[in-house]
Formats: C-alpha cells, sequence, structure tokens
C-alpha cells in the first residue's frame, strides 16, 4: 500500500486506535477501560451494600426502603454501560443516589445524593485526600501505589472539603437533601 499523503492524519489515527495493555507509540501504558468500568461498579456496590449496612434496623422495621434501578452511563474511552442507581424512601421523601460516572481528574468515582430540598456529592477518592485542594497539591506524576479508594462526602461550595463516609455523616447528608 503506497504511502499517505496525510501522515500527520494517519499518525492520528493510529494513536486512537486501542491497544490491549501494550506500549502505545507514546510510551504510555494503554489503559484497559473494561478493567476500569468493573472495578468502578464493584467500588459502587460495596457503597450500596455499606449503605444498608448503616439503614439495616430502619429497611428491617420498615421505615425506610431501598430499591434500585439500573440507568445507562457513556463515558469517553469506556463507551456505554449500565450501572445502578439507589432510591431510598424515607416516608414520602425519596432520595436518588445516581452514579455519575468513572473517569475524573483525581478521582475514581462520583455519586450524587438528590432529595426535594436538595443535592450532594460522593466522591471516590484517595483515603489520605483530606481536601479536594490536596487532589493537585503533590508532584506532577507522581502517583502512591496502591491507591487505597474511599467513599467520603463533598462539602457544599465554595468551601469543599471532604467527609469521612460513616453512618451518622450519611444520616446528616440524608436529611439534608429532603429537608429534615
Amino acid at each position: 500500500m503506497a504511502k499517505s499523503r496525510h501522515s500527520d492524519f494517519d499518525d492520528f489515527v493510529k494513536r486512537q486506535q486501542p491497544s490491549a495493555g501494550v506500549l502505545s507509540g507514546t510510551g504510555d501504558v494503554a489503559v484497559d477501560w473494561n478493567k476500569e468500568r468493573d472495578e468502578w461498579l464493584d467500588h459502587l456496590d460495596a457503597l450500596y451494600a455499606k449503605i444498608g449496612v448503616f439503614l439495616k434496623e430502619y429497611i428491617d422495621d420498615g421505615s425506610i426502603r431501598v430499591e434500585f434501578d439500573k440507568i445507562s452511563l457513556v463515558e469517553e474511552d469506556i463507551g456505554s454501560y449500565s450501572a445502578r442507581a439507589m432510591k431510598v424512601y424515607i416516608g414520602r421523601q425519596e432520595i436518588d443516589l445516581t452514579p455519575v460516572g468513572t473517569l475524573f481528574i483525581g478521582l475514581k468515582g462520583r455519586v450524587d445524593i438528590t432529595g426535594s430540598a436538595g443535592r450532594s456529592r460522593l466522591l471516590l477518592v484517595d483515603k489520605d485526600i483530606a481536601n479536594p485542594q490536596s487532589l493537585f497539591g503533590g508532584k506532577p506524576g507522581v502517583l502512591r501505589q496502591p491507591v487505597e479508594w474511599t467513599w467520603k462526602i463533598a462539602s457544599a461550595p465554595p468551601a469543599t472539603r471532604f467527609i469521612e463516609l460513616s453512618k451518622d455523616t450519611l444520616f446528616q447528608v440524608l436529611m439534608e437533601v429532603s429537608n429534615g
């Protein structure tokens, strides 16, 4: 096949092709996007299980009801996939925990918590990160391995900070978003 006159475009097209787990022409290791998606979905399931434990006594006595819906997410590189969204019913209040995705700078994932009176965010971050400014305060190109991911509540801007997800902090967020 003859060499194309559009070598810049040819190079661009080649760089966009998937290369499962091998080195790309730029020297970067290719990302296994299916693995990234599956890890994210596992973290999401673990979050829902943790919330279920926190709410267990209320679920058992019938004062809280929990349901799950399948939603479709679309993320660059990963593509379209299904994820579970959680609905928490407390009396007439409905609180939605909706996964947003996994491809964020400095985060492994985000879930929005929405109720009749507001919204909050759960972020899957490195357990050692204390505040959002820390996400970008380290040395460029240095990522501690392995990262231990944990769910934290992001407080409202402008003075956003990360709050450890616990039974008490979850209850506080559920009351805040539902005007409790």
